[in-house]
């Protein structure tokens, strides 16, 4: 998973699409993984998901963007769609602010709607380190701690922890891009009891932008 501010995001999308192009920087991206793990816990049964998005970044520091994934929770929901939008900047001492939402949706069956949610997030970093808080309307509140290194090989290596819903998660990896291919290789894991979905696993993802 991956906000009810639906109108909030449409509006702010349809704002940003009137400022100037020459302004703004529009990108995309699609991705496989040998497992979509949210927060620790597997989103598409334990099989490799296909995902592919898009982001539109204004200078001003506004963005929005959609992206998309193919999940299976044993029920009606085969597409995960989320919209999201925000603005983030970096001030001259170097400390960044990241302010947002997100609109989780889900596709397929009939009631497979009746999944969607929407969290509100704050994030601030510095240095690599980060911490953002998510604030959601139907589930708990969910927040992270993070860091990330890059080395000059353009070898990249991260950690988040977080505690969401009653239960702690954790994620170490590391990353590097091969001729515009990116390839990331993650451990996740939580404290969660017999919950296969929720065991530690290593998850492979390939991914490119253009």
């Amino acid at each position: 998973m991956k906000n009810s501010m639906r109108k909030v995001s449409a509006g702010l999308l349809m704002g940003l699409m009137m400022a100037p192009v020459a302004n703004a920087e529009i990108s995309a991206n699609f991705a496989i993984q040998s497992d979509y793990v949210w927060r620790g816990v597997s989103q598409n049964d334990g099989d490799p998901s296909v995902q592919a998005g898009f982001d539109y970044a204004h200078d001003s520091g506004f963005y929005v963007g959609a992206w998309g994934a193919t999940v299976d929770f044993g029920g009606p929901e085969t597409t995960e769609v989320d919209l999201y939008g925000g603005w983030s900047t970096e001030l001259d001492n170097g400390l960044g602010i990241d302010l947002g939402i997100i609109e989780y949706t889900y596709h397929g069956g009939n009631g497979a709607d009746d999944s969607d949610f929407t969290e509100y997030y704050v994030g601030l970093s510095y240095a690599g380190f980060g911490v953002t808080y998510y604030a959601g309307d139907e589930f708990d509140d969910n927040i992270e701690l993070s860091y990330g290194y890059d080395f000059e090989s353009g070898v990249s290596l991260g950690a988040t922890y977080g505690d969401y819903d009653s239960y702690n998660f954790y994620q170490v990896g590391v990353s590097k891009d091969f001729n515009g291919i990116g390839v990331d290789l993650s451990y996740w894991d939580t404290d969660i009891d017999n919950d296969d979905l929720a065991d530690g696993r290593a998850v492979l993802t390939v991914s490119f932008e253009f």
